[in-house]
């Protein structure tokens, strides 16, 4: 038969202790073998559990196996925290500090006995530090020379962590301790009275206990007085860019303690960035239009600016007649350039070079706001090439038109007003 000890805690999913070849012959004793297939648990019969966490200890045979506490208490029937199953197997559950000690294996059958000790260690809770759920913690911290600087170094586990502060000298500081110009609170905060220039340096708080420990590394600076942020451009911007191009968006800023830089994309996510708040966006495209807001933030202040970012293509114009347009002698000529881009400018160069390069009316031609151009009483010298120019600061297309004016059945040209522009 095989024996198992498993250990279960909330902060250690599942940890197995496997006994092997526990077995009971008539004619010797009981062989004991102990594999830990954990790493923080060493070989043999010593045992560590993370305080509370539930300890399983399984048997071979409930009539066989005897189990007997640290407190010599031998395990008879199960109550809230010791739970003895059918086949001997005992859970100890929500172990405790006190829980800790020998825990005695008693085998027995007609052939003898044979008892196995196992020591259990209990492991606390690590510690904490400021609430950070990790074992090292990197911070930046400002200090204003000749004043007065407390550093919060608080410490929660089980057992209570021991404090020590580890000054830029490499002197161990423990908590509590007085000093001229240092002192470590019973809290864990560290004061630094009459802050020198020199005391701009790597402070670390260490927190230790039976479940190990944690550190948080402070990086001080000390300056001559702190500064509310301020940009370098401190108005708001529009950056154009093409799409595909790499668009740079600046924001740089200065103050003391250094600020941070945080930029709010038009959907609203987040980025983190340092003094130089350069924010690059590669391969741009139509997509990335939008408002970019940055702000600015130390410990003292905090400012905020835009920038509208604009990402633009050539146009491209969807206005493909077939052909040759026919306008009918004496009528109203219609040339569309309808156009896809952002904010392409249209303009019409006529047969006689003559250009209207904004909406308006001008003699007989009136260029609509659409890109369309209208040719009024049209003769027969307005025939020739029309050509549409839609144009954006990512480039232009171009549109030609051929164009012949044609009589009306019946009636006879008698009037020829095309020579001027407009006229």
């Amino acid at each position: 038969s095989v024996s198992f000890v498993n250990v279960l805690n909330p902060t250690v999913n599942s940890l197995n202790l496997v006994f092997v070849n526990m077995h009971l012959f008539l004619t010797s004793f009981a062989s004991f073998l102990s594999k830990i297939s954990y790493s923080h648990f060493r070989m043999g019969s010593r045992i560590k559990v993370l305080e509370n966490g539930t300890l399983i200890i399984e048997s071979v045979n409930e009539k066989d196996v005897i189990l007997m506490l640290p407190s010599k208490d031998t395990i008879t029937a199960s109550n809230e925290r010791y739970l003895v199953h059918a086949n001997g197997s005992l859970d100890i559950r929500n172990v405790k500090l006190a829980d800790a000690g020998e825990y005695v294996c008693m085998a027995h059958n007609a052939a003898g006995k044979e008892n196995k000790v196992y020591k259990l260690d209990i492991d606390g809770n690590p510690p904490i530090i400021n609430g950070f759920n990790q074992n090292r913690t990197v911070l930046k911290d400002t200090a204003v020379k000749y004043t007065r600087k407390l550093i919060d170094c608080k410490a929660e586990g089980d057992p209570a962590p021991k404090i020590t502060w580890i000054m830029p000298d490499n002197i161990f500081l423990t908590a509590s301790y007085y000093g001229s110009r240092i002192n470590v609170h019973s809290n864990g905060t560290l004061e630094i009275r009459n802050v020198r220039p020199s005391d701009t340096a790597e402070f670390i708080c260490m927190a230790q206990n039976d479940g190990g420990e944690a550190v948080m590394l402070v990086q001080m600076e000390v300056t001559d007085k702190l500064r509310r942020p301020i940009f370098n451009n401190p108005f708001n911007e529009r950056v154009v860019t093409r799409v595909g191009r790499t668009a740079v968006l600046n924001c740089s800023a200065d103050g003391q303690p250094m600020p941070e830089i945080i930029w709010t994309l038009p959907n609203r996510t987040l980025y983190h960035l340092g003094a130089d708040g350069t924010f690059v966006i590669y391969n741009s495209s139509i997509e990335d239009t939008g408002k970019y807001r940055c702000a600015a933030k130390n410990k003292v202040g905090y400012i905020e600016k835009l920038v509208i970012f604009e990402v633009i293509q050539k146009p491209y114009i969807l206005t493909r007649p077939k052909g040759i347009i026919q306008g009918i002698f004496g009528q109203s000529l219609f040339l569309h350039c309808l156009t896809d881009g952002i904010q392409p400018s249209i303009s019409w160069t006529m047969p006689g070079g003559f250009v209207l390069a904004r909406p308006q009316v001008s003699g007989r031609y009136h260029l609509m706001e659409n890109g369309t151009l209208v040719v009024h009483e049209t003769v027969i010298h307005d025939r020739g090439n029309y050509v549409c120019r839609a144009k954006n600061d990512a480039g232009e297309a171009v549109l030609s038109v051929p164009v012949v004016i044609i009589a009306r059945t019946g009636h006879r040209e008698n009037r020829d007003n095309s020579r001027w522009p407009g006229s």
